[in-house]
């Protein structure tokens, strides 16, 4: 998969995320669930609903 950039509230900018994988969350919301490449901290990008 391609390199994912999420915001890590860690480092407090931007990272690429390690190990992403698609998630559904509550209500159907899709999300990249990963972890920062830097400090390893759980990371989260929300892409929207599914279609």
């Amino acid at each position: 998969m391609d390199d994912v950039v999420g915001y890590c509230v860690k480092c407090k900018t931007k990272r690429d995320m390690k190990d992403a994988n698609e998630v559904e969350m509550k209500g159907g919301r899709r999300a990249m669930k990963g972890t920062c490449s830097v400090c390893g901290t759980g990371m989260y990008k929300i892409l929207g609903n599914k279609k």
